[in-house]
């Protein structure tokens, strides 16, 4: 029995989407599946670590005079935290801008974007510096470390990929495709704040607990 090839008409597709229905939008949301199993991965290794302790956290027994345990400031991690909420306005204001391809409250919505991820990230530095250990005093301070640099990072990430958007967004007319590019990163924006929400709580909450 013969069959004959039937050709699909897709012409009528549109080029690129702005919400979930764009690949690039699914591929985003995998990466970020993909950097949370990070960060869970290095939080199993922080609570194996309290395990092997029966205070927590541990003492510094490499200064000497051996240092009793210290908490890390919940005041001093707030400086963080607060600044990450607050950002989230300017970044929603661009991702609702995008969606109705408003070129200019795009800019300004990347621009205060761009000047919030500059603060946060200097705050993190300063946040590190402030820590009552070294990175390699001992395993504790490794992890937690480990978890504020990872963190850093991402924030510095998504600062830069702020920075191309909104230098395009000034150079050229917002297209559709662009359009759903700020969108996307606004998604992944949000998964930056909202994962140091829990990580906050394990760092600085829990040792008190």
């Amino acid at each position: 029995m013969k069959t004959e090839n039937v050709a699909l008409d897709v012409s009528d597709l549109p080029v690129s989407e702005l919400d979930h229905r764009s690949l690039v939008w699914w591929g985003n949301v995998l990466m970020m599946v993909i950097e949370t199993t990070v960060f869970a991965l290095l939080v199993a290794s922080y609570l194996y670590v309290r395990m092997n302790f029966g205070h927590w956290p541990p003492p510094q027994p490499n200064r000497f005079p051996p240092l009793a345990a210290e908490y890390p400031s919940i005041p001093m991690g707030l400086t963080t935290v607060i600044p990450l909420l607050i950002s989230l306005i300017p970044m929603i204001w661009a991702d609702r801008a995008a969606l109705k391809l408003k070129a200019n409250a795009v800019r300004w919505g990347l621009f205060l974007s761009i000047l919030a991820g500059g603060v946060i990230a200097y705050l993190r530095f300063r946040e590190l510096r402030y820590l009552p250990f070294d990175w390699d005093d001992n395993a504790y301070a490794s992890i937690v470390w480990t978890l504020c640099g990872m963190h850093l990072m991402h924030i510095v990430v998504a600062t830069c990929e702020n920075i191309v958007m909104f230098a395009w967004a000034v150079v050229h007319s917002l297209d559709k495709k662009h359009a759903r590019d700020v969108r996307v990163n606004a998604v992944y924006w949000y998964w930056v704040v909202g994962i140091w929400v829990p990580l906050f709580c394990i760092i600085y909450v829990g040792p008190r607990i």
